[in-house]
């Protein structure tokens, strides 16, 4: 057996990271996604062969141009599908040290996946973000809490 046939990941749900970076001012950084229009955090599918945490660094240094080592897990949520024919997926947000304010004038975006960025203060990031998403925020950036670990259902249909 190949060592990348040991890594390949089990059939099942795919796993995504995401980065919960801001600066000195409790601001996040977020980006819009160039497909949907949507604002997130910057972050993406863990690759066959790299752990979550090398995930979140590449998905980064490819969104932004920036090398930025993420530290704590803040959070983490089993997401059950949302249609038929989808798939469960696991989704991490890591967190990162206060990023210095000369850091942002080398932001260089790859324009096929993000169209814009950002520095939203916390309640604008919460009101721009997914509501999920925003659910997984720390209540002040620069201090996340404990992990926050949920399993969340497929929402709810109203049938007419």
């Amino acid at each position: 057996m190949t060592g990348e046939a040991r890594l390949a990941p089990a059939p099942g749900f795919p796993v995504t990271v995401g980065m919960l970076i801001h600066d000195a001012a409790g601001r996040l950084l977020i980006v819009r996604a160039a497909r949907s229009g949507r604002w997130q955090l910057p972050g993406g599918l863990v690759e066959t062969g790299e752990s979550p945490r090398q995930a979140a660094r590449r998905e980064v240094r490819e969104e932004l141009g920036l090398d930025i080592q993420p530290t704590d897990l803040v959070a983490a949520d089993w997401i059950a599908p949302r249609t038929p024919g989808r798939r469960a997926r696991l989704a991490l947000v890591f967190s990162t040290p206060s990023l210095p304010t000369d850091l942002l004038c080398r932001v260089r975006l790859q324009t096929e996946e993000v169209s814009a960025w950002r520095m939203a203060p916390l309640h604008q990031a919460q009101r721009l973000l997914h509501s999920r998403v925003a659910e997984r925020l720390p209540t002040t950036p620069t201090e996340p809490r404990a992990t926050l670990y949920r399993e969340l259902p497929p929402p709810e249909r109203h049938h007419p």
